[in-house]
């Protein structure tokens, strides 16, 4: 939904558009013309706000696409934050309601439709499709419904199927006096609830799995009907896109990279600035840069990390005691069987936003996952204490102990200081809280670059790992990546306030307030650490 000084401004420029004026002119044209202007603006931006189907206007590049109309199955390959998605949500706008602009020059169908839009899962579905479309991300908030792609006065409310805040499919009003069907769906779905309908018109957004799609092509079969398509192709040449790629017959696509977007949008707003390119560019992965800025396929193996410059650092050349702002954190990337676990310690300067990965423990595992080849290390006193971030299978009762107890479980025992949820990334614009590798990969390697992350260089196996990670020509991260992953764990939790600040106590001292902090004064139930311990 569009906020209202967005509505208001592209009014404005609507109607100045529409009486061959500009934006100088509005100073030197007499009062009274000049109100009967403002007053018309306010009146389209109010048509506006639940018609923007009749205001839409698109760049050069989605004009292109429109005009690959002949094609069965059409195809956007494009940058990221070019508009590919909106292209193909106002052309379904366009087929479902018969409501064509006089500058449109693409396929038309003469009739209502059937039309099914997809996307990788329900979350991203009512994200952007739905909210694209019908311009609500949660549509029993009825009051958005219609600032979307379909005209408020088109969708027919009392024929909505929803599923929470999900839409499964509604009614449409076509120009003809009958009514379209509009469905959604997501590619987890098993392929056998899509079967037994036709569908005059299908649209993916990203790219789908290959029977998902195969499914839903088969229900366009008996309607000769059309499929649009929308990605960024980061999952390499394989699938979809290398029918769209090598222009398999029926398969008709354009390219779409930054330069053929400009840095304002249609109605003069920004769009993709300069600084905003030069941003992404450097948050992208190198490997992935091709694909998200120029809408190239994703092609073979790419490393990840460049390791020319890298901030390294001796254990004696940072007095971390002397750091009044210090905090610190343990992350555990956890082994099974034959397999190592890291332990990394990180230490983190809020205020300065910068990371030092001090020190790694490797512990290699033998025959049986045994915890207390590696619990031993966290019980001592210059770390005990310190809070530990562990993932989210450590949560899997005897997963890494070989009983019924979980290993944060186990390590709750021994009253470790372990956080209370498992360590995941931060939560995304839209409050969404994943574990995707990538983002932390991404992360540390843009810290890393401008010197916020420093390792010291007796962590060699991070070292030795970080040499040779690459990325597969599947999008696949290569192996081992133990300590990286370890590491990975450890920033995410700085980057989210999990670490604790660190003084200047001696380790009794603070093993001893780590004691008190977990056991009641008549608490005999200690472990024999504990027993003899002392606290002078």
């Amino acid at each position: 939904m569009l906020g209202n000084d967005v509505l208001m401004a592209r009014a404005l420029r609507w109607a100045v558009d529409k009486h061959d004026l500009t934006v100088d002119a509005l100073k030197t044209i007499p009062g009274p013309l000049k109100t009967k202007l403002m007053d018309l603006s306010i009146e389209v931006a109010e048509e506006m706000k639940f018609n923007q189907l009749k205001y839409f206007r698109p760049f050069e590049h989605q004009k292109k696409f429109f005009l690959t109309g002949a094609a069965d199955r059409r195809g956007i390959l494009a940058a990221n934050r070019v508009g590919k998605t909106v292209s193909t949500c106002y052309e379904t706008a366009m087929h479902l309601t018969g409501l064509y602009p006089d500058w449109w020059e693409g396929y038309r169908f003469t009739t209502p439709i059937t039309c099914m839009v997809a996307g990788e899962g329900w979350s991203q579905v009512a994200l952007v499709l739905q909210n694209e479309l019908l311009g609500t991300q949660d549509v029993k908030i009825t009051e958005n419904l219609g600032t979307g792609a379909i005209p408020r006065d088109c969708i027919i409310s009392d024929t909505m199927r929803n599923d929470g805040a999900n839409n499964i499919g509604c009614e449409v009003k076509h120009i003809s006096g009958s009514n379209s069907y509009l469905l959604f769906a997501n590619y987890t779905q098993e392929v056998r609830q899509l079967q037994g309908f036709k569908l005059n018109l299908a649209v993916f957004d990203e790219q789908p799995p290959d029977d998902f799609f195969s499914e839903i092509v088969t229900r366009t079969a008996t309607t000769q009907g059309k499929v649009l398509c929308s990605f960024t192709p980061l999952k390499g040449l394989n699938g979809l896109v290398s029918k769209f790629w090598n222009n398999e017959e029926g398969y008709d696509y354009i390219r779409v990279s930054w330069d053929d977007v400009p840095e304002y949008s249609p109605w003069g707003e920004p769009f993709l600035l300069k600084e905003t390119r030069r941003q992404l560019e450097r948050d992208y992965l190198p490997h992935e840069r091709e694909a998200r800025i120029a809408g190239k396929p994703v092609m073979g193996k790419g490393a990840v990390f460049q390791l020319g410059n890298w901030p390294l650092y001796k254990s004696g050349d940072i007095d971390f005691t002397r750091m009044t702002n210090i905090q610190r954190v343990i992350a555990l990337d956890l082994g099974l069987v034959n397999d190592k676990t890291v332990i990394s310690l990180m230490y983190w300067d809020p205020y300065e936003k910068t990371a030092y990965l001090h020190r790694q423990i490797v512990v290699q595992g033998i025959e049986e996952a045994v915890p207390t080849q590696y619990i031993n290390h966290l019980l001592r006193p210059e770390v005990f204490g310190t809070p530990i971030v562990l993932p989210a299978d450590a949560n899997t009762s005897g997963r890494y102990t070989m009983s019924s107890s979980s290993i944060r479980e186990l390590f709750e025992q021994y009253e470790l200081n372990v956080y209370e949820k498992a360590i995941m990334n931060p939560p995304d614009q839209q409050g969404r809280t994943t574990n995707h590798k990538s983002y932390g990969i991404n992360q540390m390697r843009q810290m890393l670059e401008v010197g916020s992350l420093m390792v010291n260089e007796n962590c060699t196996n991070f070292l030795g790992e970080a040499t040779n990670y690459y990325v597969d020509e599947r999008g696949r991260f290569s192996d081992p990546d133990d300590c990286i992953d370890s590491a990975r764990y450890a920033l995410m939790a700085c980057l989210q306030g999990i670490a604790e600040p660190w003084d200047n106590r001696s380790p009794q001292q603070r093993m001893a307030a780590q004691r008190d902090r977990y056991i009641k004064p008549d608490d005999t139930n200690k472990p024999a650490w504990k027993k003899t311990f002392s606290a002078n």
